[in-house]
């Protein structure tokens, strides 16, 4: 099972400034809906939170894609799902037992059905990554919620067309 101490000090180790807010959620890895009650619990937090409503929508796009990937690759009993704010960012990491690796793959064809959660990942976040933890596996992203070092302003919906697309360019 992921250690949600280490998840948690993961996310305190790798924030960018002083964290205004931290929120950890545990789901069951065997069951494929913990996505969606991931996405759910990230929309309600960041909401209470105060994040602007684009910025939510990113974000639980983004909680769904990680959540995702990490109950489909990594055969886990559960999954840690931390949510953290700064006063300029916004995070979401999902801890799983994986010892994989996490790589936006090459741009799958129109006719293709998976491939394309990192893609989307890579469109909304200002900034993604992956940790190897001593027991799991973590997949990160964050968005500028002031500031926004990315063209933010466009609806998410626009973006996930964008990835679909394969585009590199706006949408």
């Amino acid at each position: 099972m992921p250690s949600f101490i280490e998840a948690i000090h993961d996310a305190l180790t790798y924030s960018s400034a002083t964290l205004q807010a931290l929120g950890l959620q545990s789901f069951p890895g065997g069951d494929l809906s913990s996505a969606g009650a991931a996405r759910r619990y990230v929309r309600t937090t960041a909401r209470w939170w105060g994040v602007a409503p684009d910025q939510v929508e990113a974000l639980e796009s983004i909680a769904g894609e990680l959540a995702g990937n990490a109950l489909e690759h990594s055969n886990s009993r559960l999954i840690a799902v931390v949510l953290s704010r700064t006063a300029r960012t916004a995070s979401i990491s999902v801890t799983d037992e994986g010892q994989g690796c996490a790589s936006a793959p090459a741009r799958p064809g129109p006719e293709q059905e998976c491939g394309r959660g990192l893609l989307i990942v890579e469109v909304l976040a200002d900034r993604w990554g992956q940790r190897k933890l001593s027991a799991g596996f973590t997949v990160w992203a964050e968005i500028a919620i002031e500031g926004r070092a990315r063209d933010r302003e466009r609806p998410v919906a626009a973006a996930l067309r964008q990835a679909a697309r394969g585009d590199e360019g706006g949408p």
